[in-house]
């Protein structure tokens, strides 16, 4: 297949369209573990079959992969432009995309006690482009296709390589477009992506559904919430002829605090949904039911005031008599890939499903060889399928493993996966160099360890060891073993490594360290679960301070401060923070001061963090990445932290200031230092869930990662995920950051969570 003249690979509606990458690495088999692909059993039509695993059930291929021809035309976001300029260098590779193809104008306000500050925008657009040297962003208003008067633009050149960070709330209503010139003043674009932007909207995948399918719904609102009695809500009745509402609901939601994210799918049946879920007594979801839902007609209505007086928006669908089928595959599939020079798989997908076989509620895609799906490989995140067609995902830097060969693209429903799927051939031989590894670490996060059910007996504080914790991280620590063996430089686990601070915890953690004969390579971080059993919750032992409470882990900072080589482990007098030197990369790591009744927050002084900026600085000549830890994450960056979840637990004292959600402390010193990487835990989901990693941008210049949860993925949050214990490992080289996801449970690669980032 030839090549684009824009650097645009279209996969489009054929079995085997080859979209043209320059590929990326394969994962190395370092330290012994074997990551190729195996032939898998066969079905019988002759096909290998999936991971039963992720599948939800057994299944058999269908040996007729989906090969219907369609006239469908791929969307508009990304799509190529007309070329008539001619003063284009040749080579240039042109492309442009928003990482989503609607955004909420609404804004919110993220000061304490919501002040009267600038108001925030709810959403970004973020817009990621690549092509001439001169080469000219602007974003239009639909109605303007003479291109004559831009919103807002930018030159790439000021973009400086990042995403462009354009704030909702800046744009009204309607529909956009973002079109890449060759150069500011030019007439045509060389390409352009179309987006939505929305007061408030809400809607269901379908209209029309039989009685067993799942509905997904997706909305776009304020997720915050000013007041008690002002906020936006979800609510299902009963078609009426009326658009006066009641409390004759039949469930209904709170879209501010419970952890739903605007333009995110959902499934209307599920009993949870965020982290609180429905408050109702209609029937949910219930397995092999063959009617869930009564037949007749329905509203999902959107309101905007706490009441029932201000409706944004509302889906209409109907709802009737039977059961449906298995699940089918896409019938096409788009695919807008770029970057290739950079070896990676960036872009995105479009899945569309034949009108008469549309009833999948998720789409699931595996990396595949010849041979069947690859061994040793999760699908990609589930994507829940919000309309036809369907922008499955937006890949940003994903590498190709070893030996895959083409991409699998399945349906899945309640009655699991799909007999077929849709093939995407990869170019042969797709791979990329990425020379020799300076430096490879593993994370570890929320581990756990420790006791429950804790009471007095005797005067001794005696509980019960929770069991699944310890197993969980010693089969991650032996998975370090296999994987890494002695190429690795150590295992960082980012906060709450006991369940609750207690000494006897730490004394566990270290016994199962010595056990798997790691005791030099693990380095700790502090996380509120670290002190808060012993400090705040511990009535067993009143009048404990926080310097006590913290006192196993600063002893260990300092015994290994004391015990390591000049220069290699420096850690402060408090032993709080700390930086670690292993084989020429440093590893900064921020901790907590103090609590002050507010035991899930990290609290940093400006002095913690004014060593944070002179240590930066002194690393920034050296060109390689510093990687910064906190087990707090950093507002509206990674999952659980985007306004209205409320998982962005970390504040600022110090100086003559009072302590402060205000964290522009602490990302205008990171932001000074693109090549520091902010590395947190705390919250639990999985790590290719939805903005776990949140790419760089013109707003702020850190690439920000989330380490999941060692010990358990957070079911509140993803109810429908099966339970996985995961982490990464890391590999730094001389251009580039390689983070490759793991679930150590069963000792597989996340397909959607092996990134990489150019320095």
């Amino acid at each position: 297949m030839k090549k684009s003249k824009l650097g645009t690979f279209l996969v489009t509606l054929g079995l085997s369209c080859t979209f043209l990458l320059a590929g990326c690495a394969g994962l190395p088999a370092r330290g012994g573990a074997d990551l190729k692909s195996v032939q898998r059993g066969t079905g019988s039509g002759g096909s290998a079959a999936a991971p039963a695993e992720n599948a939800a059930e057994n299944f058999t291929e269908s040996t007729t992969e989906s090969t219907t021809e369609s006239t469908a035309q791929p969307p508009a976001a990304g799509t190529q432009a007309g070329q008539s300029e001619a003063e284009t260098p040749a080579q240039a590779d042109w492309y442009i995309r928003t990482d989503a193809q609607m955004y909420c104008n609404a804004s919110y306000n993220a000061a304490d006690g919501g002040a009267a500050e600038k108001p925030d925008s709810q959403q970004t657009v973020y817009i990621t482009a690549g092509g001439g040297s001169s080469a000219y962003v602007g974003v239009y208003k639909a109605s303007d296709t003479a291109y004559e008067t831009p919103v807002a633009g930018y030159l790439l050149t000021e973009a400086e390589g990042y995403r462009y960070a354009l704030p909702a709330n800046k744009l009204d209503a309607g529909e956009y477009v973002a079109a890449l010139f060759p150069a500011e003043g030019a007439s045509a674009p060389r390409a352009e992506a179309a987006f939505t932007v929305t007061e408030g909207a809400v809607f269901t995948n379908k209209t029309r559904y039989m009685q067993d399918e799942e509905i997904v719904f997706s909305f776009w609102a304020d997720t915050t919430a000013p007041s008690d009695n002002d906020y936006r809500w979800l609510g299902l009745y009963k078609k009426q002829s009326g658009e006066t509402y009641g409390n004759d609901f039949l469930k209904w939601v709170k879209l501010c605090g419970n952890q739903l994210i605007s333009g995110q799918g959902y499934i209307l049946q599920e009993g949870k949904v965020g982290s609180v879920g429905w408050s109702a007594t209609y029937p949910v979801r219930a397995a092999n039911a063959e009617a869930i839902w009564d037949t007749g007609e329905y509203e999902l209505v959107l309101f905007g005031d706490g009441g029932y007086g201000s409706v944004l928006a509302k889906a209409e669908f109907t709802v009737t008599a039977g059961r449906t089928e298995k699940a089918h595959a896409p019938s096409a599939v788009w695919m807008g890939a770029y970057g290739a020079e950079r070896g990676v798989l960036s872009g995105e997908v479009i899945c569309s499903f034949a009108p008469d076989q549309y009833n999948a509620s998720e789409i699931v895609a595996y990396w595949a060889d010849e041979n069947g799906v690859l061994e040793g490989w999760l699908p990609f995140g589930q994507q829940r399928v919000t309309g036809n067609p369907q922008r499955y995902f937006a890949f940003e830097n994903i590498l190709i493993p070893e030996g895959a060969t083409n991409l699998r693209f399945y349906g899945k429903n309640t009655r699991g996966l799909s007999s077929s799927y849709y093939r995407v051939d990869l170019p042969e031989g797709a791979a990329t160099v990425t020379g020799d590894v300076i430096s490879e670490f593993t994370y570890l996060s929320d581990i756990h360890v420790g006791y429950t059910d804790y009471k007095l007996v005797e005067g001794q504080a005696q509980g019960t060891e929770v069991v699944r914790n310890s197993r969980n991280f010693v089969k991650a620590l032996e998975d370090v073993k296999t994987v890494s063996g002695e190429n690795s430089d150590g295992v960082f686990i980012v906060g709450d490594v006991t369940e609750s601070g207690r000494e006897e915890e730490w004394e566990l953690v270290d016994g199962l360290v010595q056990d798997a004969g790691m005791e030099n390579s693990v380095y700790y971080i502090l996380g509120n679960h670290d002190y808060y059993g012993v400090y705040e919750r511990g009535d067993w032992q009143a009048g404990t301070n926080f310097a006590t409470a913290v006192k196993p882990f600063t002893d260990w900072v300092k015994e290994k401060a004391a015990a390591a080589q000049s220069g290699s482990f420096i850690a402060d007098e408090s032993g709080l923070w700390y930086e670690a030197v292993v084989s020429g990369v440093h590893h900064l790591v921020l901790n907590t001061e103090g609590s002050d009744g507010d035991w899930v927050s990290a609290h940093l002084s400006l002095t913690q963090l004014g060593w944070l900026d002179s240590r930066l600085a002194d690393l920034a000549e050296e060109g390689l990445p510093a990687f910064v830890y906190l087990h707090q994450p950093l507002t509206d960056t990674t999952a659980g932290t985007m306004p209205g979840e409320g998982w962005d637990h970390v504040k600022i004292f110090g100086e003559g200031l009072s302590l402060t959600h205000d964290i522009s402390y602490l990302t205008d010193i990171l932001d000074k230092y693109p090549n520091a990487f902010f590395v947190s835990g705390h919250n639990h989901r999985e790590l290719d869930a939805y903005r776990a990693v949140f790419p760089a941008s013109t707003a702020q210049h850190n690439n920000f990662i989330q380490t999941g949860g060692t010990a358990y993925i957070d079911k509140e949050i993803t109810p429908g995920a099966t339970l996985r214990h995961e982490g990464w490992y890391v590999r730094v080289y001389a251009d580039k950051v390689v983070f490759l996801g793991r679930e150590f449970s069963t000792g597989q690669w996340l397909s959607g969570a092996c990134l990489v980032f150019e320095l």
